[in-house]
């Protein structure tokens, strides 16, 4: 049987901007905060690359992907970086950990789904969906993989679900 994780609410933080030389806002910090370990991890929609830059400066070994060539092109070149849609850059095996941040509960769902191969040998997973948090919880649960942490952060007056999961039984 699956127990869901309590859920624990993050302080309340200034919105910030993501970019180099500046803080992140509440909602990325507690993504950044949530990755329980090292290896080789994917940000998959990393955005501008603010979370893959600041786990590279921890010593991660992160390759940031994109789907389009204009928000590809965006990417910090310092990163390790591959084109494509979800975990279609990737091989099974390949990753020990992903981030999955700043999307629709359901484009995460396509996303994990369509990348089934690669992500169901993760060791782990952060996933924060942009709404419907209660959607993806109850689709990671009819796949009988694990919540094993839920936070809240708190950005400009809105509630951000931050899940860490584990990808397998």
């Amino acid at each position: 049987m699956i127990s869901a994780a309590p859920e624990t609410r993050g302080p309340a933080r200034a919105p910030t901007r993501g970019g180099t030389g500046r803080g992140l806002g509440a909602r990325l910090q507690a993504v950044l905060e949530a990755v329980p370990g090292a290896g080789v991890v994917a940000d998959v929609g990393a955005g501008d690359g603010q979370v893959a830059l600041r786990l590279q400066q921890r010593g991660v070994r992160v390759i940031a992907t994109e789907r389009g060539p204009g928000a590809f092109a965006r990417l910090p070149a310092s990163l390790d970086r591959r084109i494509g849609d979800g975990f279609q850059p990737f091989a099974p095996g390949e990753l020990d950990g992903a981030i999955v941040a700043g999307m629709g509960s359901r484009t995460m769902v396509g996303i994990l789904g369509r990348g089934a191969a690669v992500v169901e040998r993760l060791s782990w997973l952060v996933l924060q969906p942009q709404q419907m948090p209660a959607l993806l919880e109850e689709w990671i649960l009819t796949r009988h993989w694990t919540i094993l942490a839920r936070t809240v952060a708190l950005q400009a007056n809105r509630p951000y679900a931050v899940l860490t999961v584990l990808p397998r039984i």
